[in-house]
């Protein structure tokens, strides 16, 4: 089986995920934290993403990168950003070159759009960046980091903008861009084994009854979404009408994050 890196490995997504994908690759799981549950072609390295050397020992011998660790939160401040989101993932992209390796899927998120309103009649396929955070700055770098270094011819990258990855659907912000492991996982192996693929955006979500991202990209490229949000809702899940107007974002595409104010660049991380 061809290898395939994930960052992020004890993190609820890749939890999520590696079912599906050790289906179709040998995972090696980077994390500081321990990944106790290792499958017969799983293997876990205790890996500081901040750490350039680290992260080219790490990449050393895999055939594909699936890069799902950041720092995030509603009220995180820039500086605790800047190791983990910006130096980690240039170090994993500058070390996949240096290893050979060929393909590079990077997790960005809905929250580079974060800032739109979404209650806007159009589709959120094309919308013009709006990052709602500095945790949504990060990622927006991150996807310029990856078409860098796909434009250079360096690597094939490939940025899946994840919307809600819940095991289920809490409220009717969520409910639009809702996206279960296994359609998740269909697009990880679209950036890794398509033909095509050079440097693409796709969204991650499943199918809804009331979709913010149509994913025409995606779909050109196979996707067939498996599951609708609409079959999974939570014991609690909320209508529109009964999330709080303040603090929840119910009328934007980031949600919460779009409500918070930014903590001050001058604030040092505590």
């Amino acid at each position: 089986m061809p290898i395939l890196l994930v960052t992020g490995g004890a993190g609820i997504v890749a939890t999520a995920l590696r079912p599906y994908l050790r289906q179709h690759y040998s995972l090696r799981l980077l994390d500081r934290k321990p990944v106790d549950d290792l499958a017969a072609n799983e293997t876990f390295l205790s890996t500081d993403l901040t750490d350039a050397q680290q992260v080219d020992r790490a990449v050393q011998g895999v055939d594909a990168v699936l890069h799902l660790a950041c720092a995030h939160g509603t009220d995180i401040h820039f500086q605790a950003t800047v190791e983990p989101n910006y130096h980690a993932t240039l170090y994993l992209l500058e070390a996949a070159h240096r290893q050979g390796v060929k393909r590079f899927v990077f997790a960005s998120s809905h929250h580079v759009l974060g800032q739109h309103r979404g209650d806007a009649a159009e589709c959120f396929d094309d919308m013009p960046i709006a990052p709602d955070s500095y945790y949504a700055m990060s990622k927006v770098f991150g996807e310029a980091a990856c078409a860098t270094f796909a434009q250079r011819n360096i690597l094939q990258t490939f940025v899946i903008r994840i919307g809600n990855a819940d095991p289920q659907v809490s409220d009717a912000r969520r409910l639009r861009m809702w996206t279960s492991a296994r359609d998740l996982a269909q697009l990880v192996c679209i950036g890794i084994e398509h033909p095509d693929v050079r440097h693409e955006i796709v969204y991650g979500v499943s199918e809804s009854p009331n979709p913010m991202f149509h994913n025409r990209l995606a779909r050109t490229l196979g996707y067939r979404p498996q599951d609708n949000a609409g079959g999974h809702l939570g014991p609690g899940y909320l209508a529109y009408e009964a999330m709080t107007v303040e603090g929840s974002g119910r009328d934007y595409v980031g949600g919460a994050y779009a409500d918070a104010p930014l903590t001050s660049v001058l604030v040092e991380t505590q």
